[in-house]
């Protein structure tokens, strides 16, 4: 664009500025106009407007942003139509982004897009709109660019049928109908196009001036530390006299993330301390100090409650999304459960357990805990439930299924108004989002939207998260601030007694060019005017420089999360050039530790993240010094403390497991067993502790579950049908057979209780894979007939220990045996299924565990202890004990009686590896097969009573005993 028609001033700050503005206003108002003042932000004219209230002479000057002037002078001027709001563009934005006519070229209504088109119709929508097809051609728009145009257009018409504008369009309509009066621009870095527009055309009628803030040298100000005047009047001048430190500028280098709260924590109180200090000596009042972050509710969420422990007084000014509001979330769960979509377990289960649901804490575990141990439940059962327990949930669900939004946030917002209890910010938060949240209702009425398909742009509406701490009896205003750099440019200079501006890296602050859809349309036009980020960023940097008074500290983290190199910022290498002689290089004279200049090290502290229980829990050194708390010994990674602290196994009940119960016997099952033997920690955390998660799922567990029943169920009806064996002879009707149990049992599975793993298929894979686990169990069938000829099975989910005492190897047993088949000769062989097996199931897969005093013990023990259990309470002569897979490759394994059973007994057997005796026996000691099975029992009393000692160390034996383990940071964990 060429020159603008009106004058333009650059001040070297911005209270030399503000200084200029206040005589120019008491020049208009001596001669008896009627000046309006425009500051770019709220915060800034608020700013202007405490300068100007101690001024007589500006008396009548009128001090607004262009958001506020715009819509005052278009309610008095306009032609009567209404400005849209921010939700009722976005609504109609994205609702003229659907409707575009060419599908082809539609440029969508992604979250992105919807800025992007939002950001053209407020800046320059009659000009967009303007452009019809001949000039769209003329101009070389590309396809997608006049897609956009023409969403736009089609906006246009949106908002003329409702009766609303655009801020845009009311400043082009204004430019003719104001009246000339002055106008002054103050401390705009960038003038939006439409006012920039009404600017410009005003300026032919009357005097419009724009004073900017040029950033070159702070205000004099005798109450600012020199370093920080001499910072100031250096930065981003080449060639000047480098800066002299003396501990007024200080830095922060932790290694990364995890130790950086720790150091501004201390650096922090350190630096209150001092204002307090100071603060007494010249008996005024002390300052805040201003804490910069990237996310400063994050940072300010890590360190309010160690900062009040300390006594300092804490605030935090920031947004946050909607969806990630406590009011946002409880909402959005509730709407979902209205419409039926979306992952409803988990948004019923918060709903639950929020401050909004007005249910006890035991009551919403026991829904969670219901909901998600069932896969089959579904929205009506959620809404059933949620209702019943809670009011608040019934009455905003009742209002939802009417599609009265309104009243669902009536309900809500009722619970937050009358809930006791609540956090003072918690509630201010929670009460800001409802009020959001009430206009984008609001909004949907009048762009004719449904909410339920436009909830995504409520859910990243931007809410007001602000909190505080205070100290009994402390004083009025926080001793520190939270907030943006970008608010910290904008507070008044030497208004913070220190300024802390963390996250100085290039990943943090980034400086590079918008290049966008957006950007180029501009271009085309004539209306794009040059962006310098590099400068924007400069700008902001300099005037939260000046808003220090007494100190300034740079945080800047060394590693990025994945411990890779982190850059530190434009912003920090500018700022320590000012330290640097002028022929001094970025990378010359650098300590190697921190990447600072030499003369600035004594100036800086570091930490590691190695010690992270202080970084992690903002442990305080006076906390750490000898003697200061409790001390205990801290195990190393992975290891479990012994007996005093782990939680055994339950103990037998006198009289509940018949005569002759031993009380002090701690009862397992042959799994347990297994699990301990395969290592005692993560037998510790996925049997006692139970760290897996509590939903119900579709997997192995299920999947074997399932299998195990309906081979019990089979085998029962092929046996009352007239059969004994499965055979060649009636292989087929067995198949038929076991089609009905398997349909049968798939059919009740949605009834049956979490307890008992049901298999409930709900997507089209999920039920693909129960198909195939069919074909599975009837191919296992021609398997059946030929495993154990002369055997035939006997007892099916044999049980033992329940009712009548079971001793075994130390413990009292308890479980069931899954098959046991048994000759004519009275012979046995115990089955366990497996869906799939492994070279641990051979016998020969055995090795000594230190957890058994050393004994060498097979890796999967469950059928050996099987075998004990048929020989004791059945009375029979076990001659193996195998694991046969159902599963598509099939297989036997285990161990067997060689002078019994044979190649022909068990087809694909390795006879070296499992059979008894021979040299896998003898590695347990064992001479024959009954001697194996004793011998076995013999290793596990011994690994029993190191239980019940409470030996829980790692100890992996086996093939991949860390599969699945929920311990990962076991520094015994190994690879299968």
């Amino acid at each position: 664009m060429g020159a603008m028609p009106f004058q333009s001033h650059i001040f070297d700050n911005a209270d030399a500025a503000l200084g200029a503005a206040r005589s120019m206003l008491a020049a208009y108002s001596a001669a008896g106009e009627e000046p309006t003042l425009l500051a770019p932000t709220p915060t800034a004219a608020l700013r202007v407007r405490r300068a100007l209230s101690e001024d007589p002479s500006a008396f009548g000057s009128r001090v607004e942003t262009p958001a506020s002037w715009i819509a005052d002078r278009w309610e008095l001027f306009g032609d009567g139509r209404c400005l849209v709001n921010e939700a009722e563009r976005e609504l109609l934005v994205s609702r003229a982004l659907v409707e575009t006519a060419d599908a082809a070229a539609r440029p969508g209504s992604t979250p992105g897009v919807i800025d992007l088109a939002s950001k053209l119709a407020r800046e320059a929508l009659p000009r967009i709109a303007a452009v019809d097809g001949t000039e769209a051609k003329r101009l070389g728009l590309g396809a997608a660019e006049r897609a956009l145009v023409a969403a736009l257009r089609s906006y246009a018409g949106l908002l003329e049928e409702r009766g609303l504008a655009e801020a845009s369009q009311a400043a082009w309509e204004l430019s003719a109908l104001l009246p000339a009066r002055p106008l002054v621009l103050l401390g705009f870095d960038e003038l939006p196009l439409h006012l920039e527009a009404l600017a410009s055309a005003l300026a032919e009628r009357a005097s419009v001036v724009r004073l900017d803030d040029g950033c070159r040298d702070p205000f004099p100000d005798a109450r600012r530390a020199p370093e920080l005047s001499a910072l100031a009047g250096r930065l981003y001048k080449a060639g000047a006299e480098p800066v002299e430190p003396t501990g007024a500028v200080r830095f922060l280098v932790p290694a990364g993330r995890y130790a950086a709260p720790a150091l501004v924590l201390d650096e922090l109180v350190a630096a209150v301390a001092r204002e307090r200090a100071a603060a007494r000596r010249e008996r005024r009042d002390p300052l805040p100090a201003a804490v910069c972050a990237r996310d400063p509710r994050g940072l300010f969420d890590d360190l309010a409650d160690a900062l009040l422990a300390r006594g300092v007084s804490a605030a935090v000014a920031a947004t946050r999304p909607f969806s990630q509001t406590a009011f946002g979330r409880a909402f959005s769960a509730l709407a979902a459960l209205a419409t039926g979509e979306g992952r409803l377990v988990e948004r019923a289960s918060d709903f639950a357990l929020s401050a909004f649901s007005g249910m006890p804490a035991d009551a919403a575990g026991r829904l969670d805990a219901a909901w998600r141990g069932d896969r089959a439940v579904d929205a009506a059962r959620l809404v059933r439930d949620l209702s019943d327990a809670s009011p608040v949930a019934a009455d905003a669900l009742a209002a939802l299924s009417r599609k009265d939004a309104e009243g669902a946030l009536r309900a809500l917002e009722g619970r937050v108004r009358s809930a006791e209890g609540l956090d003072a910010a918690f509630r201010a938060e929670a009460l800001a989002a409802a009020a959001r949240a009430r206009r984008f209702v609001a909004a949907c009425g009048t762009a004719g939207a449904d909410l339920p398909s436009v909830l995504p742009l409520l859910e990243r509406a931007s809410c007001p998260a602000s909190a505080r701490t205070a100290p009994q009896g402390g004083a009025a205003g926080p001793d520190a601030m939270f907030l943006p750099l970008s608010d910290a440019a904008e507070l008044p200079a030497c208004s913070a007694s220190a300024l802390f501006v963390c996250d100085l890296t290039s990943q943090a602050y980034p400086v590079r060019a918008e290049e966008d859809a957006g950007a180029l349309l501009l271009e085309r036009l004539g209306l794009a005017r040059p962006r310098d980020p590099l400068a924007a960023s400069r700008r902001r940097f300099f005037r939260a420089l000046c808003a220090a008074r007494s100190e300034v500290v740079c945080e800047r983290e060394l590693n990025t999360q994945d411990a890779g190199e982190a850059y530190p910022a434009v912003m920090l290498e500018e700022l320590l050039d000012c330290y640097r002689g002028a022929s001094a290089g970025p990378g010359e004279d650098a300590d190697q530790a921190t990447g600072l200049p030499a003369r600035l090290v004594p100036f800086a502290r570091t930490a590691g993240e190695d010690a992270l229980h202080e970084n992690l829990a903002l442990v305080s050194a006076d906390a750490l010094a000898p003697g200061a708390g409790e001390e205990w010994e801290l195990s190393r990674a992975g290891e479990v403390v012994r007996a005093e602290r782990v939680a055994l196994p339950r103990r037998a009940v006198a009289g509940a497991h018949g005569a002759g119960c031993d009380a002090q016997r701690v009862v397992l099952s042959p799994s347990a067993l297994e699990a301990y033997l395969e290592c005692p920690c993560k037998w510790l955390a996925s049997r006692r502790l139970r760290l897996s998660e509590p939903d119900a799922g579709f997997g192995p567990a299920e999947m074997g579950s399932f299998s195990h029943g309906v081979l019990k169920s089979f085998y029962e009806r092929f046996r009352e049908a007239g059969g004994r064996k499965v055979s060649r002879e009636n292989v087929g009707a067995a198949r038929a057979l076991l089609g009905e149990t398997f349909d049968r049992h798939l059919a009740l599975q949605p009834g049956l209780d979490r307890s008992r793993s049901p298999l409930v298929p709900l997507t089209a894979v999920e039920r693909a894979e129960v198909r195939e686990l069919k074909r599975t169990l009837s191919s296992y069938l021609d398997r059946e007939c030929d495993l154990l000829p002369g055997f035939a099975p006997a007892h099916l989910e044999f049980e033992f220990g329940g009712f009548e005492a079971f001793p075994y190897g130390g413990c009292l047993l308890r479980g069931s045996v899954d098959r046991i088949d048994v000759n004519d000769r009275g012979q046995a062989v115990v089955i366990d299924y497996k869906g799939s097996l492994s070279r641990d199931h051979a016998l020969a897969a055995s090795s000594p565990a230190a957890q058994a005093a050393g004994a060498v013990l097979p890796h999967r023990v469950q059928a050996l202890v099987y075998a004990q259990v048929a020989r004791r309470v059945l009375g029979l002569d076990v001659v193996g004990a195998l694991y046969v897979s159902y599963g598509r490759k099939g297989g036997v394994s285990g161990a067997f009686d060689r002078a019994v059973l044979g190649p022909a007994d068990l087809p694909g057997i390795d006879g070296e590896k499992c059979g008894a005796p021979g040299p896998a026996c003898e590695a347990v000691g064992a001479a024959s097969f009954s001697e194996l099975v004793d011998a076995v029992e013999e290793g596990v009393a011994c690994a029993v009573g190191s239980l019940a000692r409470g030996v829980v160390d790692p100890d992996p034996r086996g093939g991949d005993p860390c599969g699945f383990c929920p311990v990962p940071a076991c520094e015994r964990r190994r690879d299968a």
